[in-house]
């Protein structure tokens, strides 16, 4: 893939520092990296990670222990992955999960983008539910462990620990 036209969405913490490890082993950038804030999002911009990192908002809150869906923060996430998927018209989006990065996703295969998904490294016997969401439009999906290649389906490939 060449820098214009792929872009990788992630999910904070463990999944963006995945996708960091991805893109080095690529030793490619992308167009942008989209991701829910966080402060490791904030230490990687002030390095300055050579491409633009774009934020959307995680569709849920917290009250405590409790998590619960935030609609206003589920409708700005909403909207920001239309606008990211019209601006930057990825011709590939490449995902390491969580759950957020699901709408982008299919907004962006609707405008004719190949989704790349690689399921999450502790994901070792259930699928993630960002996997079991983007299976259907994958054009490539990975697992870390051969395990899952049963709770997926033909898509699915193994090539040993991508990460």
């Amino acid at each position: 893939m060449e820098k214009r036209g792929f872009v990788v969405i992630t999910d904070r913490g463990g999944h963006l520092h995945d996708a960091l490890r991805l893109l080095d082993q690529m030793q490619v950038g992308p167009q942008a990296l989209i991701t829910t804030f966080g402060p490791d999002v904030a230490g990687l911009r002030a390095r300055g990670f050579g491409s633009p990192i774009l934020s959307i908002p995680q569709s849920f809150s917290w009250t405590g222990k409790f998590r619960w869906f935030n609609p206003f923060k589920f409708f700005t996430q909403f909207a920001l992955s239309v606008f990211y998927a019209i601006r930057l018209r990825p011709r590939a989006v490449i995902s390491t999960g969580a759950g957020n990065v699901v709408l982008f996703c299919y907004l962006a295969w609707a405008l004719g983008a190949k989704i790349y998904h690689v399921d999450n490294l502790a994901q070792v016997v259930h699928p993630s539910i960002a996997g079991r969401a983007l299976y259907p439009i994958a054009s490539g999906f990975y697992v870390q462990w051969k395990d899952l290649l049963k709770c997926y389906g033909p898509k699915a490939q193994y090539q040993g620990w991508v990460l």
